[in-house]
This record gives C-alpha cells, structure tokens and sequence, in this order.
C-alpha cells in the first residue's frame, strides 16, 4: 500500500469514529496520524511491495515510529496495511456503518457531526437515504437544519447523485497508478510489452466515466487465451475485482469470472450459446477490438484493450476520442471494420488521420467534432507545451496554509527550471488558512525581497492570495496592495449568493486597478461542490474590458476554469494564467494538471501570460513593477 491509502485509511477512520459518535480525542488521534503519513517523505511499503508483493521499508517506518503524533496503534495498524493489505479495524468499521457514509461529508452544510446526527438519529448511512429522509420531510426536524441549509444540501445532494457514476481525475489517479504498479509482473514476464491509458485520461477530462488503457502483447494468440488465461493475468485482474470480470474478442465472450470458483476460466460457455450474450455489430470498427472489462470502486468501468505492436496505434486511435468525435469523423469506406484493419496495421495516428483527409488532431481536442472542422479548414492551433511555461503566480507557504516554507518553496520552483515564482499566501479573511493580517504581509514582503537578492536564477515575487469580500471589497487597502508585485483576487466565502450578487461581487474585484489575476473564478471543487452561481460571460466581458488576467487553476480537485469557459475567454481576448496553487514543493506537478485544462481549452502559448519574460509581465499585466 502507498503512503497516500494508508493515510486515507486513518482519514477514513477518524471520520468514521465521530460519526458513530466516539470520543473526538480519539478521532483526531487518526486525523493526525493521517496527515503525518500523507507528507511523510519515505514511502512506507518496500519496493517489493509496490510491484506484487506485501512488505516494508524497516528503515523508513523505524522513522516513522520517532515522529511525535505516531503512538503504538499507528504503528500497528501501518504495519498491518503494509503486510497484509487491510486494516481489521477500518474493516470492521465500514462492515458496521459500510463506505457510502463518507460520501455525505461532500455536501455543502453538513460536516461530520452532522453526519453523525442522521446516522445515529435517523439511520441514514448514504446518499439515498438522506434523500428519503429529505423527501419525507423529516429533515426540518433535525437539530441546526434550517430553510437555507435544507436547500444547500438539496442542492449539493442533487450534484452528488448527478456525479455518482463518474469520478474526479484526483480520485482516479490512484488507481492508475495501483493499475500500473500491478502490470509490472506482466510486463516482466513478457506477456505485456507496453500499455498506455487511453479515453478519458488520455483526453484529460476532468471528470471520468471510465478506465481505459492499451496493453500490447506478442500477438494475437498471445490473448486468444486458448491455453487458459496466464496466472499472473488471473492475479492481476482479481486484485481489482471480485465480482465480474469479462474478456470479449469483438462481439464474442471468451472468458468470464467465475463466483463460485473464484478463479477466471471458460464457465460461461453457456452464454456462449445464449443470443443475449451475443452483441450484434453495429458496424462500429471499435466493435471489433478485444477488450478486458471489469468494474472497480462500486461499478466504476476500467476497459483493458489488447493488440498488437502492428494495432498498437489504430487500437489508441480507436479508443482515445469520444463517440461524438468518432462520429463527426469524414464518411469514409477506410473505417469499416474489415477495410480498417487491414488498411491500419502499422499505421500512425497522424498517418491514420491524413489518410482521413484531416490534420493530426491532438488528443486533448477529441472530444466532439469541432477539432474536425478546424481540420479540415486547416485552423487547428498550435497548443502550448510544458516547456513554455516560465513561471508560477500562485502558491502558499507555511506562512498561511501551505506545508512549506517560502525558500523551500523557491528552491523547489528552482528545480522544477522557473524563471520567476509569486509567493501568494492568503490573506486575513481566511481565518481557516491563517490567513495574513497586515502587519503579517508587510513582514513576509520584506523576507521575500530579501530571498529575492539572495537566491540567484529565479525571481521571487511578493504578492497575495487577496480574498474578495461579500460584496466585492478587497482584504486589504490600497496602500498595502500597492506593495506588492502581484495580487490574486478569488472568493472564499458566501458561496450561496444569487447569480446576480456574486457576478457583480467578482466584476467589481476585477474592475479594481490593482487587482492582476482572478484565482479558480468559479470556485468548483470536483466531484465535491459545483460552481456557485455565476454569469460567466458577463465576468468574461469585465476582464476583458479591464485587461485582467482569469486564472486556470491546476490543483487537481479545482482545475477551474472548465475548458468550455477557457474557450470563451480565449474568444473575447482575455488572457489566462495557468497555477499550480502549490500547498507544497510535491505540487509543482500542478502545471501539469493546468496545463492539460489549457490545451483542451484550445489555448495558444501566446494566450498563457506564465509564457511571458518577466519584461513582458511588467509591460503587459502590471506585475512585478517593484522589482
């Protein structure tokens, strides 16, 4: 097990002890456990262990046992997970009160105490209980609930069932990276010479319905499975599911998990031989691929496509784009199935697309057929790359509530080989994120300049993380602001304006001449809240008018702006910057994630200010003038 399950193991369990209404101390115990586990900078698990076997890293859980907050407990419990896989007490827990529980604490208005009380008061134990004990009306009899807070969690309970058969690309990651720590066997044994995720992550959505990946094996034969499926397959594939697992070469059934057996092998013959197992061809050239299908995390869909080094790429042109892009694609006899694949075999994916009579069309712009269009007209954008970002202009520090401090910050940004990084800790409002009073900013302004003149081969911008008040005033007074290189205006608060007061509280953030960049405009957290309500045009004319900059935030459970709005701004001619938002120096990865929102939403580097000089910065956005 990583770092990252154990530590949301204790997570899991400190929510699940308050809940059943145990004593808080207790709880926090595990909470903490949880965060010290999280940033702990050794993994716990040997590197055995994260290919195929259980085991530990003695050393590093030695280190672990000296850090203060880690009792005997903890200890046992870690070791435990490292060992065996499972913890007993989490697993008696969630046999008690079962997963789903946890999912009420992503609604806006209930915390865990809260839970607590429908859990214990009124049985509630998911998502669709709290939906019956709503809809009977029992919900205005519950201690705190009043009107506006009934209506908030209305609200947010319909956006999570909305949300209940997708997931956040954050939750995914995870399991991609469990999925390829597990085909290493495979791939050691020489079943599998390379795979790649393909679908919605190739794509880079933000939220995905599925799982996909490519797995190329010797040939054909190699997943006829005429012999009986490999052991290390069998293992691999029963490490993420114990219910249904399907293998299907085109419209036939091959193999399927057996529940009484428990082992995968040729028992649904009979289904063979039934017709409604039987999937009719549409004609879909995809129709024709062999695939792998199981289901993980409560029926999500992972889909494993096997082919060869000669289908490679076809097979990852079949399976990046989406229905609607496939569909707009030009009438063309060549994907037909029969004509496709003998045609395909060796070809490229650019060398697929021209003999479409299209451009290359890059993954992340596959999503439906306005990318064909632009082909054909020969209008596709040149998108911006990694390498064109220059710098960050949002991060925190252990001055509010980031992990590290300002130089480890900077000598992090160093390394990542940016030219220049704003140090953007939060201002007064935000009580939760310690935020900065005035006397607090002014101090950290003069460490920063002093970093600045001491740390040679990127400049360090002082700037803020300014919260915008309830109706559109700003933390601190011009004459502080005017001190520093760089302000980012974003809302933390009051969330449950109308559309009206909140558009007109952001406009008047941005219609201030100080004010440089508006941070995660729409305050969505994904897969936990939808933005608050908001006339995105009405915000993207204001910036527009007012030059300000809309910031593409590139923390994973944000990733705001959407790229439809991306697409917007971009077509009125305002100007983005893509962030991390870096809590920590691990975050810098964050551009990545940003970066991905920019190309699907059509962005150019000429249209990503992060691309410019400093020079330019200073002449185009008015920031870092006090350098």
């Amino acid at each position: 097990m990583t770092n990252h399950e154990i530590s949301a193991a204790f997570q899991a369990i400190g929510y699940l002890l308050q809940i059943r209404g145990e004593d808080d101390f207790r709880a926090r115990i595990y909470e903490r456990a949880a965060d010290i586990i999280e940033e702990f900078p050794d993994e716990l698990a040997s590197k055995d262990s994260q290919q195929s076997t259980l085991g530990y890293n003695k050393e590093a859980v030695e280190r672990l046992r000296a850090t203060p907050g880690i009792g005997k407990a903890i200890e046992d419990k870690t070791v435990e997970m490292l060992e065996t896989g499972h913890c007993k007490f989490y697993d008696e827990l969630t046999a008690e009160m079962g997963t789903e529980i946890l999912e009420l604490l992503n609604l806006r208005g209930v915390g865990v105490k809260t839970v607590g009380r429908f859990y214990r008061e009124h049985g509630v134990r998911n998502l669709d209980d709290l939906s019956e004990l709503i809809e009977s009306g029992q919900m205005r009899k519950v201690k705190g609930i009043g009107r506006k807070t009934l209506q908030m969690i209305t609200e947010s309970l319909a956006f999570q069932v909305e949300q209940r058969n997708k997931r956040p690309l954050w939750r995914i990651l995870p399991t991609t990276q469990d999925i390829s720590d597990h085909l290493m066997p495979l791939i050691n044994d020489g079943w599998i010479k390379r795979y790649q995720f393909t679908g919605d992550l190739r794509r880079h959505e933000e939220v995905c319905q599925s799982v996909a990946l490519i797995v190329e094996c010797e040939d054909e034969a190699t997943f006829r499975f005429e012999s009986g499926v490999p052991a290390l397959l069998q293992s691999f594939l029963e490490h993420f599911s114990q219910t249904q697992i399907i293998f299907k070469m085109g419209s036939q059934i091959q193999y399927a998990y057996d529940s009484e057996s428990g082992s995968l092998g040729q028992t649904y013959q009979d289904l063979q031989d039934n017709e409604a197992s039987q999937h009719e061809s549409t004609g879909d050239v995809r129709d024709t691929l062999s695939v792998i299908q199981f289901f993980i995390d409560r029926d999500f869909p992972v889909s494993v496509y096997l082919c060869t080094a000669a289908t490679y790429e076809a097979t990852l042109f079949l399976t990046t784009a989406t229905d609607a892009h496939i569909e707009a694609l030009p009438d063309n006899s060549f994907l037909n199935p029969t004509g496709f694949w003998h045609e395909a075999r060796g070809m490229t994916e650019e060398g697929i697309y021209e003999k479409l009579g299209l451009s290359y069309i890059p993954a992340e712009l596959r999503q439906d057929g306005a990318s064909i269009v632009a082909a054909k007209a020969g209008t596709l954008p040149t998108l911006i790359e990694l390498n064109d970002l220059r710098g960050d202009l949002h991060a925190h520090t252990d001055w509010s509530d980031g992990r590290h401090t300002p130089r480890d910050m900077v000598a992090a940004a160093k390394a990542e080989g940016l030219e220049y990084f704003a140090i953007t800790d939060h201002s007064v409002s935000s009580v939760v994120a310690n935020g900065l009073d005035r006397q607090r900013l002014l101090e950290q302004v003069e460490r920063v300049r002093e970093l600045d003149a001491e740390i040679e081969g990127i400049t360090v911008l002082a700037g803020s993380e300014v919260d915008i008040r309830r109706y559109g005033e700003l933390d601190y007074p011009d004459e502080v602001l005017e001190q520093l290189d760089i302000v980012v205006a974003s809302v933390h608060s009051h969330f449950t304006l109308s559309e009206a007061e909140m558009t007109q509280r952001i406009i008047r953030a941005i219609e201030n001449p100080l004010v440089n960049i508006i941070g995660h405009p729409t305050g969505r957290m994904l897969g936990r809240r939808p933005m608050y309500s908001l006339n995105l045009e009405e915000i993207i004319e204001a910036a527009a008018e007012n030059k300000k900059v809309l910031e593409i935030n590139g923390s994973p459970h944000r990733l705001d702006l959407d790229p439809e709005f991306v697409r917007m701004a971009k077509k009125a001619g305002v100007r983005l910057s893509v962030n991390t938002d870096a809590h920590a120096v691990g975050q810098f990865a964050h551009r990545q994630s940003g970066l991905n929102v920019a190309r699907r939403g059509w962005l150019t580097k000429n249209e990503v200010i992060n691309t410019y000089t400093l020079d330019e910065l200073r002449a185009n956005c008015n920031i870092g003038e006090h350098l």
